[in-house]
């Protein structure tokens, strides 16, 4: 195996998902697995994905580990994903923004997107997801970008990485989710005064565990 950990970025990386990130290679060094980490930044994340995609296969590696920089993870996140023997496998991860709902779909079309509201027990297949944790082989980007021209250019109402899922099954992949492997997904929220006198009646000793 050689791995590429492909983490596109607009302009910075969140410390949380850099904590996850140390700790991951940490972990693969100390399991002798042959990696490197490419971050690639850009304005435009389908063409950040392209690049990376593009160095996995003109370089011959084997796998791509695709990790956002709002995300937190496992360290086995690899073990876990990798004993699914996939060419493509997802973890299970939710939308940061509110509402905050599943970005593994069971159906995609050019009208709308089903998404799973309950998660089997075993690996299941799936019609695509988002990008946040997702390990493909090299072969599968390569055939993908063979034949489409392209791996991830968005299509027609359908963001870059549902639109690599498509292409993918287009192709008579597979695609699956294992939900063992669960990550957290980087938010933001915006805090008014009013938010923090409703806390303060929460807490029975607020007074008490004040510094």
């Amino acid at each position: 195996m050689r791995l590429l950990i492909g983490i596109p970025t607009l302009d910075y990386v969140n410390v949380e998902f850099m904590n996850c990130l140390m700790k991951l290679i940490m972990k693969l060094k100390d399991t002798g697995v042959q990696f490197d980490v490419e971050i690639n930044s850009g304005t435009l994340v389908y063409l950040a994905r392209e690049r990376i995609a593009h160095k996995a296969i003109n370089e011959h590696y084997t796998h791509v580990l695709w990790l956002d920089s709002d995300m937190v993870f496992n360290p086995d996140i690899l073990d876990d994903l990798m004993f699914c023997g996939k060419d493509f496998v997802t973890g299970i991860y939710h939308a940061r923004r509110k509402g905050y709902a599943s970005v593994i779909f069971k159906s995609i079309e050019i009208n709308g997107i089903e998404r799973f509201e309950e998660y089997p027990n075993e690996t299941f297949q799936i019609a695509g997801c988002g990008f946040g944790c997702v390990l493909t082989s090299v072969e599968m980007l390569s055939s993908v970008c063979l034949h489409f021209g392209t791996c991830f250019t968005p299509l027609p109402s359908l963001g870059e990485d549902i639109a690599f899922c498509k292409r993918a099954k287009d192709l008579g992949y597979k695609l699956w989710c294992e939900p063992s492997v669960i990550c957290g997904h980087i938010g933001h929220i915006t805090i008014y005064p009013e938010d923090h006198e409703a806390w303060k009646k929460t807490i029975s000793n607020y007074d008490e565990v004040q510094p």
